[in-house]
Parts: C-alpha cells; sequence; structure tokens
C-alpha cells in the first residue's frame, strides 16, 4: 500500500475539490454562449447551477454516511470518475434538457467530494496539523475558477466552447493516476463504537453559516461575469477575468484563513471576518450597478468575495474535523455540506429571476450584503477553541 506524502495528500484532495465543483464555474463563464447556443433565459443559466447544487446537498447526508462506510479512498477515486463523466456530458450535450441532465449528475460529486476528502486528511494527519493541507484541499475549488475564468474564454475563442470544456478533463485524469496504488487504512475502516453518536451543536451552526453563505456567494460568482458584460461595458474575456480574480484571491485565502484558524485565532473568529469581507464586495456591486463608483471597482469586488466568502469552506471544513469524532467526520461533513450546497443551489436562479423580472442587478446585491451580514452574527455562535484544545 502507498501512503500518502503532504504534498500529495494536497494535491489529489485539490483535484477532487476542483472537478467536482468546476461545473458552476462552466455555467458562470461561459453564460453568453449557452444563452446564445441553446436559447435560454438568465434564470436557465443559474438552474445548472441549482441542478448541481440541489442534488449535492440532498446526496451530501448519504455520501456522508457512505464514505464512513466505504473508506476515504475508495469514495475518492469513486467521485474522480464520476466527475469526468459529468464534464464530458457538458461538452457534448446537444441540448438544454441533455445540459440540465448533466447538471443533475454533477451532483453526484459535488456531494461527495467534502465527506471524502475530509474523510482522507483525517485518516493521515493528526489534530493540529490539518490547517494548512485542508487549506490546500479547499483551495482546488478556487484553482479550477481562476483556470476556468482566464482558460474557457480563451479556448472557446480559438476552438468551441464544447472543447475548452473537455480540456479539463485533464483534472480528473490526474487525480485518479495519484490514486493508483492506494488503500484505505485498516483504522480508518474499524471505527470505534464510542464514535457512532451525535454530532456537536457547533455543527448546526456552521452548516446554518453556509446555507446562508453559499446563496449569496453563489449568486455573486454566478453574475459577475454577465453584470460587468452587460451593464458595464465589458468584453467576455475581460468579464471572465473577474471570475479569475475571484479564483486566485481564494486560492491565497483558502490556505491562509485555516492555518490561522487553527494557529491562532480560533474558526469563529475567522468565519466572521470572512463574511464581513463579503458584504463590503457585495456593498461594491450594489455601488457599481448604481453608478456611485467607477466600473474598475468590480476588481476589488471581485478580490474581496474571493478572500471572503468564497474561502469560509476551508474554516467550515477544517472545524468539521476538529469538532467530529473521527468516526463521523462524514457524517458531519455531509451534514454541512447540505446546507452549503442547499445555498449554492439556491442564490444563482433567485439573482437571474430578480435580473430578468426588475431589469436591474442592484436588489439581488443588496440581498447578498445583507445576508453576509446575518452570516457574520450566526459566526458568534460557533465555537473558537485554542491551539491546545483542538490538538488534544
Amino acid at each position: 500500500m502507498r501512503s500518502f506524502s503532504r504534498v500529495g495528500l494536497g494535491a489529489i484532495t485539490a483535484a477532487a475539490m476542483a472537478i467536482s465543483t468546476f461545473p458552476i464555474i462552466v455555467a458562470s463563464v461561459l453564460a453568453a454562449q449557452l444563452i446564445e447556443e441553446f436559447g435560454i433565459t438568465r434564470a436557465q443559466v443559474g438552474l445548472l447551477a441549482t441542478a448541481s447544487g440541489l442534488v449535492g446537498s440532498l446526496a451530501s447526508p448519504f455520501f456522508g454516511r457512505l464514505t464512513d462506510r466505504l473508506g476515504a479512498v475508495r469514495s475518492t477515486t469513486t467521485l474522480f470518475i464520476v466527475g469526468g463523466v459529468a464534464l464530458s456530458l457538458i461538452a457534448i450535450s446537444p441540448t438544454y434538457v441533455t445540459l440540465f441532465g448533466a447538471g443533475v449528475l454533477c451532483g453526484l460529486p459535488n456531494g461527495w467530494c467534502n465527506p471524502a476528502t475530509n474523510a482522507l486528511i483525517v485518516d493521515n494527519v493528526p489534530a493540529g496539523a490539518r490547517g494548512l493541507v485542508t487549506g490546500v484541499k479547499q483551495s482546488g475549488v478556487q484553482v479550477g475558477t481562476f483556470l476556468g475564468g482566464l482558460l474557457l474564454p480563451v479556448f472557446s475563442a480559438w476552438w468551441s466552447w464544447r472543447v475548452a470544456v473537455l480540456t479539463f478533463l485533464a483534472i480528473p485524469v490526474a487525480g485518479l493516476s495519484g490514486m493508483i496504488g492506494r488503500e484505505d487504512h485498516e483504522r480508518a475502516r474499524r471505527r470505534e463504537a464510542a464514535d457512532r453518536g451525535d454530532l456537536p451543536t457547533a455543527i448546526r451552526w456552521i452548516m446554518a453559516y453556509g446555507f446562508i453563505s453559499g446563496m449569496s456567494s453563489s449568486a455573486m460568482v454566478g453574475f459577475i461575469p454577465l453584470f460587468a458584460n452587460e451593464r458595464l461595458g465589458w468584453t467576455e474575456p475581460a468579464a471572465g477575468t473577474l471570475v479569475a480574480m475571484v479564483g486566485i484571491a481564494g486560492i491565497a485565502a483558502r490556505i491562509a484563513w485555516p492555518r490561522l484558524a487553527e494557529k491562532s485565532t480560533g474558526h469563529g473568529w475567522v468565519l466572521r471576518v470572512i463574511a464581513l469581507l463579503t458584504t463590503v464586495s457585495a456593498s461594491l456591486l450594489w455601488l457599481a450597478e448604481a453608478g456611485l463608483v467607477p466600473t474598475w471597482a468590480l476588481v476589488p469586488a471581485a478580490l474581496l468575495l474571493g478572500t471572503g466568502a468564497v474561502a469560509w469552506n476551508g474554516v467550515g471544513m477544517l472545524a468539521v474535523m476538529d469538532f467530529v469524532p473521527p468516526g463521523l467526520v462524514g457524517k458531519g461533513t455531509g451534514q454541512v455540506l447540505f446546507g452549503f450546497l442547499l445555498g449554492l443551489a439556491i442564490g444563482p436562479p433567485l439573482m437571474g429571476l430578480s435580473v430578468d423580472s426588475l431589469g436591474t442587478y442592484a436588489p439581488g446585491w443588496a440581498t447578498a450584503a445583507g445576508l453576509t451580514v446575518i452570516c457574520a452574527a450566526l459566526a458568534m455562535r460557533i465555537p473558537s477553541p485554542r491551539p491546545s484544545e483542538v490538538a488534544a
């Protein structure tokens, strides 16, 4: 049996996170082309993210329990396979119905990625030393966001949007190659009976935080490019770079925030700061729609979004691993993911419906700002243990 190095573990878990959430980036960055090719509305574009998020949300509690039973290695390997199939189906979809079906299939790895990768970390890294590898893992989402925002418009201009999507099959292929020869540790399969019990109350607060944060951040990420293109006159490639900025800021933030939470300030404190940074981001978008700030204000808005709500998951997943007994990590992760993905599913279509109905982005941006203030209040209920308490 091959053992995981810290570098290898970070790379594999980051790839798993990237392929499991990449379809949402496809819908965001290629929204204008999807609208033109399939003759659909903005709300229907939002429904693609809803399909993935809703299925992932509903399935995540099941996948959490399944991960505790199957083991982290088999679970992670399977989600790479399913993620690759789902991405291929997006690229070859002849109609919107098929495309929507691909979005539904994408929900399976979306709901499984965090339980599987969290369990992989818990089985290979001791408590008190998980912050960095957890941050690297969660940054996989933002690596996918950065590469998607940067490369999808370029590749689609060179070839077509379908070929552009297919090029990202390199992610699950690389992930699967890294899983060759891996087996679950026997200790990971033999869970103690004492670990089979109720989850701590903190998990419910983290789930509520994730739901509201997911609803606001998915609406913002999903519609920043279209907002820049339609309302502020940015070109499609330039608008796509905003998603890339969200991604690159999120990469750094997802690595830094868990490390800070584990070694210094604690989980709840960091989550409060993350929520307030997102409030500033949403406020800048509202001001840009109102014409009260220059169009370049979208750049700091994108960077703050990547540093803020988009990066919350790194701290949230670390909190689950630190607060929940090892034998219940899959179950705890599944519950938190249920709330988060449900929020991701609700945000984009509501934002799209608001814009289609009212002809302005202002109410959506204002609502996103209000929701993130609520997140900051919820974070006060999430513990901020000292580093020694986490390691113990």
